[in-house]
């Protein structure tokens, strides 16, 4: 501790404080030893005194003894004022001195300076943050394109492209800090994926084929959503769209049961590889549509 500190810590002990008590209390509050404090505390010692002498035995304790201090200054330091009995000129005087001299060494930070120091730092982070996200979206944007250009033919070909989509959806809900849980299988039947939204749990089912998916392929996961909890929803991804004549058809068959799926396409995924809009906002925006409109089907920015 420089020595300026050390005098305007000791003048603070001596001014700003009346009971010896009070005194002990900042020290131990600060990490100080008690026997070590105790050691001076008796009658024959002011409390000047015994602040000068503990703090000559901090010093001895190398590291730890300057961490104690530090902390001592900091305590000191967030004073306003005396206390009540204490010399109130000079208590404001000494306080106000140990703030200019720890000031000087950057022990005390002012606060409106620190307080934009933390908001340049936070910010700085959330750009670092998007830039790698950015980063790690273009490379599943990628491999997303790359599957996007394959012809495949054979049944396994298209089933392998199949688990891609899994794959690259999984990897888009992870980037985007959803606790997504991958691909898993039950007693009868096969989950493609599953995350928690706005208190609902969506299981997902992701098909990349030629063709829209039938009226069969959607009746399937809403009768294993309805034999669920109620705050079980799905997520249907259909890279080839949906046929107008089978929506319609939802809508018809479904009337008198909840509206719990959402709908995906190709083009929305796009959308969201390319980073037009967050994924985020992509299902705040279809289920918001769902659950204030009644609509079964919403297209994104279309």
């Amino acid at each position: 501790m420089p020595e300026g500190v050390r005098a305007a810590v000791i003048r603070v002990c001596r001014d700003a404080f009346y009971y010896r008590d009070d005194v002990r209390a900042i020290f131990l509050d600060a990490g100080c030893p008690a026997a070590m404090y105790d050691r001076y505390d008796v009658l024959d010692n002011s409390k000047a005194k015994i602040a000068r002498f503990v703090l000559n035995d901090l010093r001895s304790l190398g590291g730890q003894g300057q961490a104690i201090q530090r902390k001592l200054v900091q305590e000191l330091c967030q004073m306003d004022r005396p206390r009540p009995e204490a010399d109130p000129v000079g208590g404001r005087e000494a306080i106000a001195e140990l703030k200019r001299e720890a000031t000087k060494i950057r022990l005390l930070v002012d606060s409106e300076q620190a307080a934009a120091k933390q908001r340049r730092a936070k910010a700085e982070q959330q750009q670092r943050a998007q830039a790698r996200r950015q980063e790690q979206l273009g490379e599943i944007r990628q491999r997303f394109y790359e599957h996007l250009k394959e012809r495949p033919r054979s049944t396994a070909e298209i089933q392998q492209r199949g688990y891609a989509l899994e794959g690259l959806i999984a990897d888009l809900f992870e980037l985007h800090d959803f606790q997504y849980r991958r691909a898993y299988r039950l007693a009868h039947e096969q989950i493609d994926g599953s995350f928690h939204f706005r208190g609902f749990t969506y299981l997902v089912e992701a098909k990349w084929e030629a063709n829209p998916p039938t009226f069969s392929d959607i009746a399937k996961l809403k009768a294993n959503l309805d034999g669920k909890a109620e705050s079980t929803r799905g997520l249907f991804v259909a890279m080839a769209g949906y046929d107008d004549n089978v929506l319609e058809h939802m809508v018809e068959v479904f009337r008198r049961s909840p509206n719990n799926l959402v709908l995906v396409d190709g083009q929305d995924l796009i959308m969201i590889f390319e980073g037009r809009l967050a994924l985020v906002d992509a299902l705040i925006a279809k289920i918001d549509a769902a659950e204030q409109e009644g609509k079964v089907w919403y297209p994104l920015g279309r």
